[in-house]
């Protein structure tokens, strides 16, 4: 009896053996890991060649699917660009800004917009100009963040208010009107102030931070006396205002009919305001991208460092933002 459990354990044990052995060799025969190519003398991954022949059959040549292997992972083509032969997913591709999974986007912008180059058409859409204003919405939520982009694509949390906003020193008023900024906005304001007036130029404060009902207020006044229109170009909807977050501040005179624009306090402000933290939010020339009219009075505190960068990049915070995107 004890000889036949031996042998039958011996049995098992043989058994289970070649059975590990079996699923061993069939796990290297059908790894997508196993290397199968050579490739500059480096052993490449299967995987990173598996859609060659999916490319080929959609009419990519073999330079196109070498530019598309450089730039893109398995992953994205996999996942975004086999469905079709994208036309220009070559010239797309070459963008720093390019995201497989929006090739689609791409084409359809390009077929609206031909004026435009391929990498401003890559640009574009990711800004989001491809979608109507306030229309696919993101609410926030680094709203404490100096970083944090309050537009007509993303939107404040209902009735939110910035914890630390203090009153802005009265001395620093374009009218007696109580004004409010968050501390290190404000702090950063009178340095600004304060280096101007040196330089004989005044710069005060006529607009800081609003309520989201104020903004509703304002907003809705703006179409009732100039049109809907109007007020789309020139006034924020509830929710979309940055003056909520406390940041931004209209100086001196917060109007397009009385052209601030020509003033030496405005061209002191483009020359100098980034040094203090602030940066002009809607510059002319960039209304199709901001969705604002031209506002040389409204400026958004961001701290030197990233006001310098905006600054020096020539960009709207849009396209700054998706330009430097990690």
């Amino acid at each position: 009896m004890k000889k036949c459990l031996i042998g039958l354990s011996i049995t098992l044990a043989v058994i289970l053996f070649g059975f590990a052995i079996y699923m061993y060799v069939d796990h290297i025969i059908h790894t997508d890991d196993s290397p199968t190519i050579t490739k500059d003398g480096k052993d490449i991954n299967k995987s990173e060649y598996i859609y060659k022949d999916d490319l080929l059959e959609l009419g990519y040549t073999i330079e196109e699917i070498k530019t598309i292997e450089n730039k893109t992972t398995s992953t994205d083509v996999k996942n975004f660009l086999l469905e079709k032969k994208y036309n220009n997913l070559i010239n797309f591709i070459s963008s720093p800004y390019f995201k497989a999974k929006n090739i689609q986007r791409y084409e359809d912008y390009l077929s609206k917009n031909e004026e435009y180059s391929y990498e401003n058409v890559v640009l574009y859409v990711e800004v989001g100009l491809d979608k109507e204003f306030y229309t696919e919405i993101t609410e926030i939520s680094n709203y404490n963040d100096l970083d944090a982009i309050v537009n007509k694509y993303y939107k404040l949390p209902s009735n939110f208010t910035p914890e630390d906003l203090v009153v802005v020193k009265k001395e620093y008023w374009g009218n007696n009107y109580e004004y409010k900024l968050r501390e290190e906005a404000a702090e950063a304001f009178y340095k600004m102030a304060d280096a101007a007036k040196e330089d004989g130029i005044v710069l005060k404060v006529v607009s800081a931070y609003r309520t989201e009902s104020t903004q509703s207020s304002l907003f809705n006044n703006s179409v009732n006396v100039d049109g809907l229109e109007h007020a789309l170009i020139y006034s924020a909807k509830p929710g979309h205002s940055e003056h909520q977050l406390g940041l931004a501040v209209d100086i001196n005179m917060a109007s397009s009919k009385m052209h601030f624009e020509n003033t030496k306090e405005y061209e002191w402000l483009k020359a100098n305001s980034y040094k203090y933290g602030f940066v002009e939010r809607y510059p002319k020339g960039k209304e199709f991208i901001t969705g604002y009219g031209f506002e040389p009075w409204h400026y958004r505190y961001f701290g030197i460092e990233l006001a310098t960068n905006v600054y020096l990049d020539g960009s709207t915070y849009e396209e700054y933002i998706v330009k430097h995107s990690k």
